[in-house]
């Protein structure tokens, strides 16, 4: 090309990663679960894993690549500026990215206006490294772990932590729900053993309180559809053949309020995560209050409900003696409890591993969600800076 000082320009194709580096280089597999969620259980690797060795690999490759290319270029004679190697015409030589000729000095390289050096922003260095300390501190702005972007629309990995997040949160609204239930089953145990022991004594006033109190709890429960005080509604059902226990218990069933302190509506914290974000989730639960102390006050307010007297005749107490101790009522209905309480305790204890094991899937989740926003930002720095 005379005057020019090139004789021809060729440019560096970069090469397609499932094209050209997908079962040739690299093993299809990885390659298909990367992109596909196929093979995954062959390779040992999650998706988001698998997504990001391919593409650490990739990348080592394509540098590969690039070099030989630069190499090339530069052995030929040529001038390589950016991705195109300009290869000189006899009588040119390659200086400074371009071709000038044999005997025309060298000059200092005019600045062009228009080609400005790209200067990266955020937590970048000029050479498109990360400034880690920054990146660390400010990764998640970048990322798709964000309550504005659609679920769907997010990367996978973001993805994956929001379904985690939704788990564990639903884990730990049932853990709430056994740890109130819990408090309420061992609070009517302790009940229920008084009961006994004033029925034993004769005590006919401590009996009958025990008892309504038992009584205004178990409906109370059974009133806002919680499982606890199965236990006892049997006892409570045997008491009617005694008239005036019988007229209590309907006393008490009327005075029951229609709204229960145990009505909280946990059902709608599920799926929260997706739809308002990890951390709106977790105050929800954290607003539901104290377990231990809703439990406790539930059981605490059975002494200021309306519970009838203890206007009950000798004769009625003896029909309660055999019906509830002779005939084993109160000690069946104490191994039922201690058998919820068991299996309560034995379901918070796999609750727990199981939101230990959440967590930590969250936090893996997020740091392949790091290493692919820091992949994306050095990607595309290299775009803008020419680099690539």
């Amino acid at each position: 090309m005379p005057g020019s000082g090139v004789e021809r320009r060729e440019k560096f194709v970069k090469p397609d990663i499932k094209d050209d580096f997908c079962g040739v280089v690299m093993n299809f597999q990885y390659c298909k679960c990367a992109f596909h969620n196929e093979y995954c259980d062959s390779v040992g690797l999650s998706r988001g894993a698998s997504r990001a060795y391919v593409q650490d690999e990739y990348n080592k490759w394509l540098g590969e690549r690039r070099s030989s290319f630069g190499t090339k270029c530069a052995a030929g004679g040529g001038a390589l500026q950016g991705n195109t190697c300009r290869y000189c015409a006899d009588g040119y030589r390659a200086e400074s990215g371009k071709c000038v000729a044999d005997d025309e000095e060298t000059e200092e390289p005019v600045e062009d206006e228009a080609a400005e050096a790209y200067v990266p922003d955020g937590p970048l260095n000029s050479d498109c490294t990360l400034k880690q300390e920054e990146f660390d501190a400010e990764w998640r702005k970048y990322s798709d772990i964000d309550d504005r972007i659609e679920f769907q629309s997010r990367s996978w990995e973001a993805q994956q932590a929001v379904t985690s997040y939704d788990k564990m949160i639903d884990l730990m609204v049932l853990s709430f729900e056994i740890e109130r239930d819990l408090e309420i089953e061992r609070a009517m145990q302790a009940e229920l053993t008084a009961y006994k022991s004033a029925l034993v004594q004769n005590m006919k006033t401590n009996l009958l309180k025990s008892f309504w109190r038992l009584a205004w709890v178990t409906y109370s429960t059974i009133d806002s559809s919680r499982g606890v005080g199965s236990s006892y509604s049997t006892l409570l059902t045997e008491g009617l053949s005694v008239e005036t226990v019988g007229a209590g218990l309907k006393v008490i069933q009327a005075s029951i309020p229609s709204q229960s302190a145990l009505a909280i509506d946990t059902g709608s914290l599920s799926g929260k995560a997706k739809s308002v974000g990890a951390n709106t989730a977790l105050e929800a639960i954290d607003s539901l209050g104290d377990p231990i102390k809703i439990a406790t006050e539930f059981v605490k307010s059975s002494a200021m409900a309306t519970l009838p007297s203890a206007d009950i005749s000798p004769e009625e107490v003896e029909i309660l003696r055999t019906q509830h101790l002779k005939n084993g009522a109160i000690d069946e209905s104490l191994r039922q409890s201690r058998e919820t309480i068991e299996a309560m305790e034995g379901m918070l204890t796999l609750n727990e591993r199981d939101i230990e094991q959440y967590q930590a899937e969250i936090e893996g989740w997020e740091a392949k969600e790091k290493a692919r926003v820091a992949a994306v930002l050095i990607e595309s720095c290299k775009k803008l800076s020419g680099q690539e």
